[in-house]
């Protein structure tokens, strides 16, 4: 369980397993060196997982990354209102992993939800997002490791969605 004073532990255990996550699915040189944002989990605005993409990683990209020190008096003060807790790799380079600290709050649950969850504590999960075509290439395990920085549209991720594409059409 979380609670207030046991949640900047957690997320440090969390980032440790996000990071080996992400090592075992990538074939990245990905650094404990960790700084962090946050992001507000929206509701789907435009149920086009690809536009929303391209906004997230746009505002993420205009945010400081600071440490989790840094990072925690927000979260504490909304410590009450948080219902999920999601860390995803937003950016990983040789030298500083750019960890997004993702949130949904309670106040966005139906009414009669929000009731029986109010005195919940907040759930985590850590989550790496795979590319489309990463599981659906009948590769062998190994061969399945992809970019994990794909959602920035790197050249050989569009050379991979072009030919999924072409596989799938």
């Amino acid at each position: 369980m979380i609670t207030k004073e046991t949640l900047e532990t957690r997320l440090r255990e969390a980032t440790d397993t996000l990071l080996n996550m992400a090592r075992e699915s990538s074939w990245n040189a990905i650094s404990n060196h960790c700084r962090y944002i946050l992001s507000a989990i929206k509701f789907e605005q435009f149920n086009n997982v690809f536009a929303e993409r391209k906004i997230r990683i746009a505002e993420n990209n205009k945010k400081e990354p600071v440490s989790l020190a840094d990072i925690m008096p927000a979260l504490l003060d909304m410590y009450s209102n948080l219902y999920d807790i999601n860390l995803y790799i937003h950016l990983a380079k040789k030298k500083l992993t750019i960890i997004d600290i993702r949130y949904f709050p309670k106040s966005l649950q139906e009414e009669d939800y929000r009731k029986t969850i109010a005195n919940n504590p907040p759930m985590l999960h850590c989550k790496v997002a795979i590319p489309p075509y990463a599981h659906e290439l009948n590769l062998p395990k190994p061969q399945q490791r992809f970019d994990i920085n794909w959602e920035h549209n790197p050249w050989h991720h569009q050379w991979k969605m072009f030919w999924w594409r072409s596989k799938t059409q």
